[in-house]
């Protein structure tokens, strides 16, 4: 304590097992009282901030001190909780006081690392079972804590959290929540996250796989691990040669080599493994695998498929992370696909390795020419039995490659450092320098002509700018003139011409479907109401481009009459004598068309 009595070091141990925290704070004599008002408001409030940033705002102090005061106040809540109900499975209170605290920090009256510090308190004191539903919380505010404020703040205590939960788990009876571990980091930091990535490209070395030594390679194997050739219904080998330990002791030790791949750079080492590997080649290439295509195929499968109690059916599609290593099961393992993708893709990963650009690679490792020439002869093996292991073996070949040739740029990304793939915004100067590129649609709207990307498009989009004009152009009126189109009719009507009917020009289907057309626009007399009986098509025609032809223009039409059409003296005059035809006549041929000529051509 001071001489003074005015600040006192306050040392708070609080935890259970071997687990035991310390928390250190400077506080005034006055603060004890703050404090108690900070419990009792937190207890009241029932999660509601305003109520605490009341009392913080009325409080007495320096906004530092009472951040540091409120902090500590938050982990005594958080510990008496946790005493109180320490075996209990509702986690309730710990998610409701660190929602809390999340509202508190976003009004400003306590730091953001107050969440990241009460949830890590809680995970380190309780079950793991407990520990699977605090982290539900965790994983539903991801949207908060990526917020700036809560994730610069925040995510090296966020990580350290996560790193510590799984050193707790077990990655054999927790494996789902392990996962669901690594997915919540995957979606809360950056791909380009350093803490996240391999950046010395170290292998994992603790990635054993255990199997059975006590025969030394090249010795006989037990009679019981030795089976001999057996041929099916179909013709096809069942077991292509005798399996034996040498093989079985070669397959498995090829897993050392794929848990450290530099182990290839040392001749003696590349010698045994080649030979390993021409040895597991040799035994899958004798080794008939057959189609689950063919009809025993099928028959087998529907004799093989079970049904649970419940109703549920097992499925063919199945993932094993690692394979089981007994002896006893090696005849089943050869003669299963998945198994042999398995090996054989772990093959090109690792020649891909060995002849890849890796940065962090040894000067000495590097592959001669003969080493070179022997990977790209294994490797083809490698892919032709790719193609023959069924099902879709071409297709599932076709899909490595591929992936292979994706993860070349992989590993350019991490021989560059893993730089992130968030590009920074450019500054409106720097923008300025480059043209902003127009619009096809603002290209097009323009009067300037425009290329279409193609000579015959831009052509004819540039004869005229305007969509409207090009459209009402002259160019484009193809109706013709009625007068000059029906010029030759008129003429072969008139019946001083003395023209056949079958020679007029009304009898061409082409043009009497023109005429039809034509008149039907510009013609009043196309549609007649009358009650006769219609009559024929060229008869009609003829009646209607008379009519039509008299409304022509009198110097037009009387050119284009014969002179005996327009001569009065070869015609009787009672021809032309209106009192020679009765009055009913008169205006029965007014209204009905007739077909007897007069002197006037009608």
């Amino acid at each position: 304590i001071n001489t003074n009595g005015s600040y006192y070091l306050v040392i708070v141990l609080w935890g259970r097992g071997r687990h035991v925290h310390f928390s250190f704070g400077m506080a005034k004599t006055g603060s004890l009282e703050l404090r108690e008002h900070f419990v009792n408001c937190i207890k009241r409030c029932n999660g509601n901030a305003e109520q605490l940033q009341t009392l913080f705002v009325e409080a007495d102090g320096t906004e530092g001190d009472k951040k540091s005061i409120l902090e500590q106040t938050f982990r005594d809540v958080l510990r008496d909780l946790i005493v109180i109900s320490l075996d209990a499975v509702d986690v309730t209170p710990y998610t409701s006081l660190v929602q809390l605290s999340i509202d508190s920090a976003q009004a400003g009256i306590c730091l953001h690392t107050v969440p990241f510090i009460l949830l890590g308190d809680a995970l380190d004191f309780v079950t793991i079972n407990v520990c699977e539903k605090i982290f539900e919380f965790v994983e539903s505010r991801v949207s908060t804590w990526t917020q700036p404020a809560f994730y610069s703040s925040g995510k090296i205590l966020l990580l350290r959290m996560c790193n510590d939960l799984l050193r707790r788990l077990s990655s054999a009876l927790n494996t789902v929540f392990c996962g669901r571990i690594q997915m919540f980091l995957a979606r809360l930091f950056p791909l380009s996250e350093k803490s996240a990535l391999n950046l010395m490209s170290h292998f994992n070395v603790d990635n054993v796989t255990t199997y059975n030594k006590s025969i030394g390679a090249g010795d006989e194997a037990p009679a019981d691990a030795q089976q001999k050739m057996e041929v099916d219904a179909d013709g096809g080998y069942e077991l292509g040669a005798l399996i034996d330990y040498n093989l079985y002791y070669k397959l498995w030790t090829l897993q050392d080599f794929f848990r450290q791949p530099t182990q290839c750079y040392v001749p003696e080492q590349w010698k045994a493994f080649t030979a390993s590997v021409q040895d597991v080649l040799q035994a899958f290439s004798s080794y008939k695998l057959e189609d689950v295509t063919s009809r025993s195929a099928r028959k087998r499968k529907r004799a093989a498929t079970e049904v649970h109690a419940g109703g549920t059916q097992y499925s063919d599609s199945h993932y094993f992370a690692k394979f089981l290593t007994s002896e006893k099961l090696m005849n089943l393992q050869l003669r299963d696909s998945h198994f042999r993708r398995h090996i054989l893709i772990q093959f090109l990963v690792l020649f891909q390795y060995l002849q890849g650009d890796v940065k962090f690679k040894a000067p000495t490792q590097v592959v001669t020419e003969a080493q070179s020439t022997s990977i790209k002869e294994l490797t083809e093996q490698v892919y032709k039995l790719l193609e023959e292991t069924p099902p879709n073996g071409a297709e599932f070949a076709e899909y490595t490659k591929q992936l292979l040739r994706r993860e070349e740029n992989w590993i350019i990304w991490k021989n560059d450092a893993c730089p992130s793939f968030e590009k920074p915004m450019l500054n409106r100067s720097e923008m300025e320098r480059y043209p902003v590129k127009q619009h096809l649609g603002d290209t097009l709207r323009s009067s300037h002509k425009c290329d279409l990307g193609n000579r015959e498009l831009s052509r004819l989009w540039n004869l005229c700018p305007n969509n409207m004009a090009a459209c009402s152009s002259t160019s484009r009126m193809f109706v013709p003139d009625p007068e000059k189109f029906l010029q030759e009719a008129i003429e072969q009507a008139d019946p001083g011409a003395r023209i056949e009917a079958e020679y007029k020009a009304l009898n061409n289907p082409n043009f009497s479907w023109q005429c039809l057309r034509l008149l039907s626009l510009r013609s009043p007399h196309f549609f007649q109401h009358t009650t006769a009986q219609i009559r024929p098509l060229p008869e009609y025609l003829d009646h209607v481009v008379l009519q039509t032809g008299k409304e022509f223009q009198p110097s037009s039409s009387t050119a284009a009459m014969p002179t005996s059409a327009v001569s009065t003296s070869a015609v009787p005059t009672s021809a032309v004598s209106t009192s020679a035809v009765p009055t009913s006549a008169a205006s029965t041929a007014a209204s009905t068309p007739v077909s007897t000529p007069t002197a006037n051509g009608t």
